[in-house]
């Protein structure tokens, strides 16, 4: 029987004390702790990815303003037959497309990560709302039988009062939540590129251009 089953099946008895329902309230304030603490741990881990996202971002548009930088650079060069020159600069250039890979690999992977956690937090905070409303009704029902308790010492043919309700998902919730696993992690490289290469694109570049 659901913890709030335990509660709200006092309701059909005769009023008196029911520790089975006492210890399912005892219950429910615990599942309502550790709920808002798993709630609150999941919140600053969305909220810790959100932040790096906003700075991988950045990272990003920085690292594309110095790739076309240089790739502008390295074009002239080649275009002046400065071959020297040229090689120094693919050089720096393909280590700024290297640092844009894996900025982009990362910036993906941080992505789904985040979105994985948006989904764990709103699920949580959903669960952890309904176990409250639980508690409550389950305060509230305590409260009924202390009254109902109270008038039958007066009034003992008086019909006992019949509470229907039921929140069957919440357990199911609880199940979900715990099945939920954490997305494949992707590959944290990608492939290099290297000088020559670089040289060899901007080359086909100008000879498209001629």
């Amino acid at each position: 029987m659901s913890v709030l089953g335990q509660v709200l099946r006092s309701l059909h008895g005769d009023g008196s004390q029911d520790p089975s329902s006492d210890q399912a309230r005892v219950q429910l304030e615990r599942d309502c702790r550790h709920a808002q603490l798993h709630m609150q741990g999941l919140e600053r881990q969305h909220q810790q990815l959100s932040d790096e996202l906003v700075q991988l971002h950045q990272h990003l548009a920085s690292l594309q303003q110095q790739q076309s930088s240089q790739e502008q650079a390295t074009l002239k060069a080649l275009a002046d037959g400065q071959q020297q020159q040229a090689h120094q600069l693919a050089a720096m250039l393909s280590e700024v497309e290297n640092q844009l890979n894996i900025s982009q690999l990362t910036l993906t992977r941080r992505l789904r990560q985040h979105a994985y956690y948006q989904q764990r937090w709103t699920s949580a905070e959903r669960h952890y709302h309904d176990l409250c409303r639980q508690l409550t009704m389950a305060n509230n029902t305590a409260c009924v039988r202390k009254t109902l308790l109270t008038i039958r010492q007066h009034h003992t043919a008086l019909s006992p009062v019949n509470a229907k309700q039921a929140l069957a998902d919440i357990r199911a919730r609880e199940l979900q939540l715990a099945a939920d696993a954490e997305p494949e992690i992707m590959p944290s490289a990608t492939e290099r590129a290297s000088t020559e290469q670089v040289l060899a694109r901007l080359k086909q570049q100008l000879e498209a251009r001629s």
